[in-house]
């Protein structure tokens, strides 16, 4: 049976103690942060505008494009390569959150530069990781650049890829309106007096099952050629009109496995494959040879469009890379 875009965001069905709750640790919301947090959203850290961690989480966003101009990436005798971008938006970079602060590179999150040029023919093209940033500007470590004071002549693809900090279980707070503490399976925006306490997964070993879309084209099956890769997630499916960035009414996720981010359509290339957050390990209700009892299930049809996959984390401050 072919499948429905119905996505409900990454649904923990397996890993550390046992269900429902599993391995959950506590986290912060700042009262401030206008921008919701479903069930089943992955979240980050909040960074400053200079990039720092503030110690609170919010909702996370996909890999950030960055705009830069022709002459906007310089390395410096002292090591550093600075990127001069156009300050992100939402309307410019993808599902970034407009709360609470304007986006900054936080340090520690990687930056991938593919088809820059120099007159001097200096490879500028890499993968580095952010030591301080503006709205405007990341430096990186770029040590293996010995030759000082080179600038761009043209600066290609410029993305930037933060690990995430685990996913949003729920959360309690004491509501100004209900004048009592509320429990909830989503974070609205506002209504609460002081932080908001979260709860989230961050457990390296968890498994979740989310169904999967296409931000830029018309959606296919994620097949067994994808299991071993890396793939980041969206709220925006290419075939649908109204979507929202999540459910009200239940207070659920709407994020989606984003197929455009896997290798086959990546403009920043295969090497930014190994940032993005999540890793393709199977397919939900799914056993090579054998036919699920689920396989009439939305989403439990491997072979069509939507289908539900199991993702573990990949790119998260819990695991290797470098943390933030």
């Amino acid at each position: 049976m072919a499948n429905v875009f119905a996505p409900n965001g990454f649904q923990q069905y397996q890993g550390t103690g046992s269900a429902p709750t599993y391995e959950q640790v506590v986290a912060a919301v700042a009262s401030a942060n206008a921008t919701p947090i479903f069930f089943g959203d992955p979240v980050v850290q909040s960074a400053s505008t200079t990039g720092v961690g503030t110690g609170y989480i919010n909702q996370a966003y996909g890999p950030v494009a960055l705009t830069v101009g022709a002459t906007g990436i310089a390395t410096s005798a002292a090591g550093t390569l600075t990127v001069t971008f156009t300050a992100a938006t939402t309307s410019t970079s993808g599902n970034l959150p407009s709360s609470p602060n304007a986006f900054a590179p936080p340090i520690g999150s990687t930056i991938t530069i593919t088809g820059s040029t120099t007159a001097s023919g200096v490879n500028l093209n890499g993968t580095y990781q952010v030591t301080s940033s503006t709205t405007t500007t990341a430096v990186v470590a770029a040590y293996g650049l010995q030759t000082p004071s080179i600038t761009s002549n043209a600066s290609g693809t410029v993305t930037c890829y933060v690990p995430v900090a685990g996913v949003f279980a729920g959360c309690k707070y004491l509501s100004t309106s209900q004048k009592r503490t509320t429990w909830s399976n989503y974070w609205p925006g506002s209504d609460a007096n002081g932080d908001v306490t979260a709860y989230i997964i961050t457990d390296p070993n968890a498994r979740f099952i989310v169904q999967t879309g296409n931000s830029n084209t018309t959606a296919s099956a994620v097949g067994l050629a994808s299991i071993g890769q890396n793939i980041s997630f969206n709220f925006n499916d290419s075939a649908s009109a109204g979507e929202t960035n999540g459910n009200t009414a239940n207070g659920l996720s709407s994020f989606f496995a984003d197929q455009y981010s896997l290798i086959a359509n990546s403009s920043a290339g295969s090497a930014s494959n190994n940032f993005l957050p999540f890793r393709i390990v199977g397919f939900a209700n799914y056993e090579v040879g054998s036919i699920s009892p689920l396989a009439g299930g939305n989403g439990f049809d491997s072979t069509t469009a939507y289908n539900k996959i199991v993702v573990g984390f990949n790119n998260s401050m819990q695991r290797g890379l470098a943390g933030i």
